[in-house]
């Protein structure tokens, strides 16, 4: 059940679109004036379990992939950009009888979207690279350059934007920043990531591209993570972005 507190005049959202949105979760007590501006109602205050306007963070998420809470991919599926509406989502389209965090068992939720965004969905490939471009470091870290990029070189503490998308050997995806239109932000030397990632940035500039093959032990090693299996070589497609230097120079 959805109720359209301003249409939008945008593109329409549909199912596999990359989204974007602001959004205010509440817990439905009392199931009067559900349509109604609860921010504005004290006595709805409690009912407040979260949102991305207090912290500026819109989400962004493959919409139909089941990314955020259940139930509220298709009560976003059809609005368009600029647009709000109210949805609510029983509880047995939700978290059900197990309820989920500070959401106790079988309640309703009432969500509050802004549609800021929608594209259509970036499918990356492992890029096609020469093997007599690879060269190997003393760690045994493989790096391709295919552009080196310009300006100065990045440099211990130096704010680096970059794109990336993640392989194993089978060819098979793990992560993609490009995908989710979120480049990686990091502190250079400062943030810590896997060692081969870190030394495969070194010899890029801003503007940088570059393939990485990244033994095991210079990634997560034996322990893995997540998609990561245990021992495995990793395969990255990076792209610096933007480089800037301490100071702001």
């Amino acid at each position: 059940m959805f109720a359209d507190d301003t249409l939008g005049t945008g593109t329409v959202a549909k199912a596999g679109n990359l989204i974007s949105f602001h959004f205010d979760a509440r817990i439905i007590k009392d199931s009067t004036n559900l349509f109604t501006d609860w921010k504005i109602d004290s006595t709805r205050q409690s009912s407040n379990i979260g949102g991305s306007r207090i912290v500026d963070m819109p989400l962004k998420l493959v919409l139909g992939a089941g990314q955020f809470i259940p139930g509220s991919d298709e009560g976003i599926e059809g609005m368009k950009i600029g647009g709000y509406r109210t949805i609510i989502i029983p509880s047995n389209l939700c978290y059900g009888e197990k309820g989920m965090g500070p959401i106790p068992p079988n309640s309703s939720l009432k969500l509050q979207v802004q549609l800021l965004d929608v594209k259509e969905p970036v499918v990356t490939k492992k890029w096609d690279v020469d093997p007599s471009k690879f060269k190997t470091t003393k760690d045994s870290l493989k790096y391709a350059v295919i552009e080196p990029g310009e300006g100065a070189a990045i440099d211990s503490g130096d704010v680096v934007s970059l794109h990336y998308s993640g392989y194993l050997l089978d060819g098979s995806k793990f992560d993609s920043s490009v995908e989710r239109d979120e480049p990686l932000e990091l502190q250079y030397k400062v943030q810590p990531i896997i060692k081969g990632f870190n030394e495969g940035i070194s010899f890029l500039k801003q503007g940088g591209k570059a393939q990485l093959i990244i033994p095991p032990y210079l990634a997560y090693g034996a322990r893995g993570t997540g998609k990561i299996p245990a021992n495995a070589t990793l395969i990255f497609d990076i792209e610096i972005l933007k480089v800037q230097k301490l100071g702001g120079k």
